[in-house]
């Protein structure tokens, strides 16, 4: 620890991009370092925040002391408190928000709320005199000169505490103040700890006799033991372990998380493409300088297989290894494949899990006890000790770019952290993103093929059906074409199975009246709200607002109510209604949203209980069952009308993934593509498997337009309750730019794609610079111009490198 210093700059989680010194007592000296998490005051809360430096210099302005040390350890390193600053510097993010997002500790502390007199309350309040009859106020203003309480205390003992608290907090007299404490392990469930022996109690310290059955098991059995197991054994186990716990005769800790089961598989040969792109990592990792590999594989191609070798290569040379998939989807698949090969050195970070879940991994990480780090882009901030190899799955996925502040790319953070640590990357996708391939075509990474599926297995062959002449000769609107219909019967005949895809939720796109055309809106969004007949609502997929079904039209109170569009749910629907007899089941957000659905789902689907698997974007990406030999994308046009410059490649590399989920066993796969535009070249070169033909034609679409990767971009968003207010400020900004520098362009300000969303209107500009200096530079100029105008932190959204205009 530093010591001698009294002062110290706090990266304090809040949208104000800026540092807060803050003063250290003197009993805190030694023990706060650069990189600490210490609580502080700011407002009226206490927050926890990470030092980031240490001074003697007097600030102008007065100072508040740090309240207590959280973490008297160093919980972010120089290494990564660097990319911290960089990703603040680059995606023009506040670096308390940079900092809070890089650590998944907010599963270690419990956030509560007390309320507390001001000074004039406390004045009010000693000249009160209490009786049993007094107000609620009183009563309130009575218990709080004792000291703070919190509302459950206060409501436990007044009635009408909360109407009261409101008004006196209105009129000064009393203040709410957020605070935040640790988490006591011991309040985990029996199925999380897991204790061991620690010692011998005094000759003195009396026991129960369940406390004394648990030590002498414990101390005769060595080792971790899960409480919850214990207690099949002993009786009262989970009170004991607390007790000794307390006593400091066992140590107790979360358990580590169980191994997915049902992934297995045995060891394969690599193939000689297979071979010759793993030797030549194992190569760049016997140099320890940075390289990054772009490796391009078909579908089935046995990218994963050239993962798992490479991993066990920078293990034995001693380096730690990160891995990035794009979607909670792809984590269980690829940790069983993981876990299988590497046992206990395997931690698992990601969103599915609760925050002290990801919290006990990341603790798992730093201490060394896991040297491989599996997870989706939040993962890529790992505390891994002598990092050597890194490695994105799947690199093009949108899932890597984070939808809020910081908006950063999981895949350049990558890039970047790999070259501050002289490690190895390698970036893996059949359908690498554009800009990808074009630093590997100008050399900035080294390119990787396997050209073939593994076991010479051939590609699925493709059919593409125009759904305008399938209408012309049945004469009837129809989900499903009569040749995927055929192909699904005959699927279905032979044992094997089937993947359906519809990137859309919900079993209706929107509700319409006939007799007014009235549509039913979101009340915070300028969108349809989404019918959900399974949930019996209409569901606002941006803000989650949600309203009943309607049996008449809201606006003029017509029957003539019609539902249109079709979502994931309908196809679900009439597949049971048209194939009585298959096994179907559906996988999106709305029937994996339960913890541990999505697990249950695939492994149903890949032990052969389902026939049928319907599914959004989530099931066209990663999944490996061999029995899957048709896969039907039943509309493959949604996506390709968006108002934005990647919505052909989004639209190709969806299709292009999709397909490769069929005939990855010993049949041969098939593939039905039902569109409504089937000369659009995304959906050609996706039918004809074709990335190079799709590439070149795309790569010159952006070279005449000067979109990414021939130029910088970003996408400048200003928000406000008031319409008229967030037009005036988006175009008050769009004058700071004017003339613009030479080699930007500005577009705007103009309406948002969604003008309203949750209760904000919404102008943007774009910005394409030749140079990402140019663009840096302007985008400082807004950001001072915004804070001079004292506009709300919220206000100004600044998207670096955006990959959605919406």
């Amino acid at each position: 620890m530093d010591e001698g210093f009294s002062f110290c700059d706090v990266a304090v989680p809040v949208p104000l991009d800026r540092l807060f010194t803050y003063e250290l007592p003197e009993q805190l000296r030694n023990r706060v370092g650069v990189g600490s998490r210490v609580w502080v005051p700011f407002g009226s809360r206490r927050l926890s925040g990470v030092v980031v430096r240490l001074h003697n210099t007097v600030p102008e302005q007065p100072t508040r002391p740090v309240t207590s040390v959280l973490n008297e350890e160093a919980v972010i390193g120089p290494e990564l408190l660097e990319l911290g600053r960089w990703m603040s510097e680059y995606y023009c993010a506040p670096i308390g928000e940079v900092l809070k997002t890089m650590l998944p500790l907010s599963g270690e502390t419990r956030r509560s709320k007390k309320y507390a007199l001001t000074e004039k309350g406390e004045e009010i309040a000693r000249q009160l005199i209490v009786r049993a009859d007094s107000d609620p106020s009183t009563a309130v203003l009575a218990l709080l000169e004792e000291s703070p309480r919190s509302s459950e205390y206060l409501r436990g003992r007044v009635k009408g505490a909360q109407i009261a608290l409101r008004g006196l907090m209105k009129r000064g007299w009393v203040v709410a103040d957020e605070t935040q404490e640790l988490r006591d392990l011991l309040r985990a469930s029996a199925q999380r700890l897991q204790i061991e022996f620690a010692g011998r109690p005094a000759a003195d310290t009396k026991l129960n006799r369940s406390e004394r059955e648990l030590l002498a098991f414990l101390e005769l059995h060595p080792g971790g033991h899960n409480v919850a197991a214990l207690g099949h054994l002993l009786k009262r186990a989970s009170q004991a372990a607390r007790s000794l716990a307390r006593r400091n005769l066992i140590r107790i800790a979360a358990s580590t998380l169980p191994f997915p089961k049902g992934f297995e598989r045995p060891v394969p040969e690599l193939n000689a493409d297979q071979d010759a792109a793993y030797k030549k990592i194992e190569e760049a990792l016997d140099t320890k300088q940075f390289q990054a590999f772009l490796l391009q594989g078909v579908t089935g191609s046995g990218k994963t297989e050239v993962y798992l070798r490479a991993i066990e290569a920078a293990l034995a040379r001693g380096s730690s290894v990160i891995l990035l998939v794009p979607e909670i989807a792809l984590t269980p698949a690829m940790a069983g494949q993981f876990f299988q090969r590497f046992g206990n050195q395997v931690a698992i970070l990601h969103s599915a899990f609760g925050d002290s879940e990801r919290a006990e991994q990341w603790r798992r990480i730093r201490n060394g006890q896991a040297r491989v780090a599996v997870g989706t882009r939040s993962a890529v901030f790992a505390p891994v000790q002598n990092l050597g190899l890194v490695i994105v799955d799947e690199e093009q996925d949108g899932s890597y770019k984070q939808a809020e502040t910081p908006r950063y790319h999981g895949r350049d953070i990558a890039l970047m952290r790999a070259k501050q640590a002289s490690a190895v990357v390698v970036l893996g996708s059949a359908t690498p993103s554009l800009e990808s391939r074009y630093n590997a075509d100008r050399g900035k990474y080294f390119q990787l093929r396997l050209p073939e599926r593994v076991a010479k297995r051939p590609m699925p062959e493709v059919n593409v059906v125009d759904m305008r002449l399938e209408f012309l000769e049945t004469k009837r609107q129809s989900t499903f074409s009569r040749k995927l219909l055929q192909e699904m019967e005959q699927r279905l005949q032979a044992g094997e199975q089937c993947m359906l895809l519809l990137n859309r939720r919900g079993f209706s796109s929107f509700m319409i009246c006939r007799e007014c055309g009235e549509r039913m809106m979101c009340t915070n969004c300028s969108v349809v709200l989404t019918h959900h007949r399974r949930d019996r609502r209409m569901l606002c997929h941006y803000c989650g607002y949600a309203d009943k079904i309607p049996d008449e039209c809201p606006a003029c109170g017509s029957d003539y109510v019609q539902f249109l569009g079709t979502g994931s749910e309908r196809v679900e629907e009439e597949l049971h209604r048209m194939l009585p007899t298959a096994r179907v089941a559906r996988l999106d957000r709305d029937s994996a949203a339960g913890k541990g659905a999505f697990e249950r789902i695939l492994h149903a689907f890949r032990d052969g209980d389902i026939d049928i698997l319907v599914g959004t974007q989530m099931i066209a990406k990663g999944h490996d069952i061999p029995n899957v030999t048709l896969v039907g994308i039943v509309l493959a046009d949604i996506g390709l009308s968006m108002p934005d410059f990647r919505a052909a490649e989004r639209s190709f590399q969806l299709l292009t993934q999709a397909a490769g989920r069929a005939g990855r066993g010993d049949s041969p796969g098939r593939v039905v593509i039902q569109t409504l535009n089937p000369d659009h070249y995304a959906i050609q070169f996706a039918a004809a498997q074709d990335y190079e033909g799709f590439y070149n034609k795309e790569i010159s679409f952006r070279k005449w337009l000067r979109w990414p990767p021939f130029g910088a971009c970003a996408n400048v968003l200003v928000r406000a309750e008031r319409q008229e207010e967030a037009l005036r400020m988006a175009t008050a900004l769009g004058y700071v730019a004017i003339p613009p520098p030479e080699g930007a362009r500005i577009m705007g300000p103009s309406e948002a794609p969604v003008l309203r969303l949750k209760n904000e209107f919404r102008y943007q500009l774009l910005i394409k610079a030749a140079q990402r200096s140019i663009l840096r530079e302007l985008l400082k100029k807004m950001r001072a111009f915004a804070e001079n105008e004292h506009w709300s932190p919220t206000a100004l959204v600044i998207d670096v490198d955006p990959i959605s205009l919406m």
